[in-house]
């Protein structure tokens, strides 16, 4: 179970939290690379959807200046 966690270190620790064990499917943060990918596009949609410089405002905040949701194949762009 412990290797099916996006935040697994592969040695039961986690990448994500400052915790000595990973507590696998009791932990709020568990969550599968599919479960993460999904989450992520649905983000990616959301942040597509705002207007563009809502997004040049959230990609140089967070992103480093960059959009990944541009680029995803799951975007549809704004439009007015």
């Amino acid at each position: 179970m412990v290797n099916k966690c996006f935040g697994s270190n592969g040695r039961n620790g986690c990448n994500i939290l400052t915790v000595h064990k990973c507590l696998q499917d009791k932990c709020s943060f568990y969550k599968s690379t599919k479960e993460l990918e999904e989450d992520r596009k649905k983000a990616y949609l959301l942040l597509a959807a705002l207007p563009p410089d809502m997004q040049r405002y959230i990609s140089d905040k967070y992103y480093n200046g960059k959009m990944p949701w541009s680029n995803s194949k799951c975007v549809v762009q704004y439009s007015r």
